[in-house]
């Protein structure tokens, strides 16, 4: 969700106090935030996202850009709480072991009243057999779709360490998401 060509007066408006602005980046940006930091194994992401909000509203006056710079601004404040969170707490996220095939036997049957939760648990156990980087990387470029640039300020990466993590995560997902027994390999495309 974008606000549009109305941005540069609600960040006017909220970077001036006006709650009305603030509200209106807050419904704007905080699903996907809070999308990012439970992914990401926030210890507790709901208290993270209002840390986010709070460090924003200190820090608002020193932003400039447009709305794109805005959300890789905000990503890049969630990514930072999350981290010390994880450091005050003095340990990293949990990431559950699961069986990938089980995962997947859940997601294949007829579905449900709940298959759209199924489907997310599913989605979540194949995302947890990755490292918290390579995960990060694929949901900021593929589900928040920030480009390369935007992924590795929001990181704290080079560019060609974000192209490396996505590749290598794409991989990962590939080497296990693929039938076992299956020897034969799909042939490499070439840059023609």
């Amino acid at each position: 969700m974008t606000i549009g060509p109305r941005f540069p007066q609600v960040l006017s408006a909220a970077s001036e106090g006006a709650d009305w602005a603030w509200a209106e980046l807050y419904r704007d940006v905080s699903p996907a935030l809070l999308r990012y930091l439970r992914s990401q194994g926030a210890i507790d992401p709901e208290d993270c996202l209002g840390e986010c909000f709070v460090h924003m509203v200190r820090r608002l006056t020193a932003f400039t850009g447009d709305e794109a710079a805005f959300r890789a601004w905000a990503f890049t404040i969630a990514r930072s709480r999350m981290v010390d969170s994880w450091r005050s707490a003095g340990r990293r996220p949990v990431r559950p072991t699961g069986n990938v095939a089980e995962t997947l036997d859940l997601s294949q049957h007829t579905p449900g009243p709940d298959s759209g939760l199924e489907q997310r648990e599913a989605v979540r156990a194949v995302l947890d057999l990755l490292t918290a980087d390579q995960r990060s990387v694929l949901l900021l470029r593929v589900l928040d779709q920030f480009s390369v640039a935007e992924t590795a300020a929001i990181m704290g990466r080079s560019e060609g360490a974000v192209k490396v993590l996505q590749n290598r995560a794409l991989a990962a997902l590939r080497r296990r998401l693929e039938p076992t027994g299956t020897s034969e390999k799909a042939p490499r495309r070439t840059g023609r």
